[in-house]
């Protein structure tokens, strides 16, 4: 097996020849892979952001890639977000997701994309209080499907947002709470949740207003994220061979089938051939002895 392995390993390339290059599959298995390679090699963080629609997730990442017109991610009360979006900013690739069950395949795709991710942003506004049902729904879909659910909780940050619309402090500590609660129902673990503020972090920024800067909780949000990219690093890389080691395995699984699939239907077409002969000989030899009778008769 493992020699199976690093002869595919070594031969799967975007010029390789001897492919059937024009299968959808095959191209985008080829593109697959060639990320997860280039990934390896680089030190960027992938951070990818999640939420329900419309809880400030787009928000949230203009003011971390320092957008403070709010144009690199598109922010609207209608659905902006259909496809996931990248953005690089210095080492960390922020990417945007399309709102959690806002239309449908919605929830697969953020799914697809935090499998990728390296640390996870999950936005939810203060002003719903705890998780609602389709955010607790989720949290579940992922503790179902994930291999090892523990990693999610440790690789992801609760960010609590748009605090500056909370009636109190005691109203955001409460949800914190809840929140937090909810969490430990769901994975058994506790997490990691921070309470932000984009528009007061804008504001601070643009009228150079250090303590509404401070106060938004931007930068506390921010020193987790290095904090956390710097303590996961070596387990970064780790997940990240992972993750091509399987896709090797997925793409050998795939072929080894086709293989089957085709030597059984090539066993098939033999012996219906086998057949066909057969009936074909039968049906000449019947003609045969019809012709030497009648042959026989004539003589008479």
């Amino acid at each position: 097996m493992m020699s199976k392995f690093k002869d595919i390993k070594n031969n799967f390339t975007l010029e390789d020849k001897y492919l059937p290059i024009g299968d959808i599959k095959v191209i985008k298995d080829l593109k697959v892979i060639k990320d997860l390679k280039n990934a390896i090699k680089e030190n960027n963080i992938v951070v990818t952001c999640m939420g329900l629609y419309n809880h400030g997730k787009s928000t949230l990442l203009n003011v971390l890639v320092k957008d403070f017109k709010h144009e690199t991610f598109k922010t609207a009360d209608v659905r902006e977000t259909s496809t996931n979006k990248t953005v690089q900013h210095g080492n960390i690739k922020f990417v945007d997701t399309p709102g959690l069950n806002a239309k449908k395949n919605d929830d697969k795709r953020v799914m697809d994309a935090i499998k990728e991710s390296d640390i996870n942003l999950f936005v939810h506004t203060v002003t719903t209080g705890e998780f609602v049902e389709k955010e607790i729904e989720f949290l579940n879909n992922v503790k179902k499907h994930w291999e090892n659910p523990e990693q999610f909780i440790e690789r992801t940050i609760f960010v609590v947002s748009r605090v500056d619309k909370a009636n109190s402090e005691q109203d955001i500590a409460n949800t914190v709470e809840k929140m937090s609660q909810q969490i430990k129902e769901i994975f058994n673990s506790t997490p990691t949740i921070i309470s932000v503020s984009a528009i007061r972090y804008t504001k601070g920024q643009v009228e150079n207003k250090n303590l509404m800067v401070k106060k938004s909780n931007i930068e506390v949000l921010e020193k987790s994220l290095k904090n956390l990219s710097d303590e996961l690093s070596n387990s970064i890389q780790e997940t990240r061979k992972i993750r091509l080691k399987n896709k090797y395995d997925e793409i050998i699984r795939r072929l080894n089938s086709k293989v089957q699939t085709n030597k059984l239907e090539i066993s098939k077409q033999k012996k219906a051939q086998e057949e066909y002969f057969i009936a074909l000989n039968s049906d000449i030899k019947q003609v045969e002895n019809t012709l030497t009778n009648m042959y026989s008769k004539l003589g008479e």
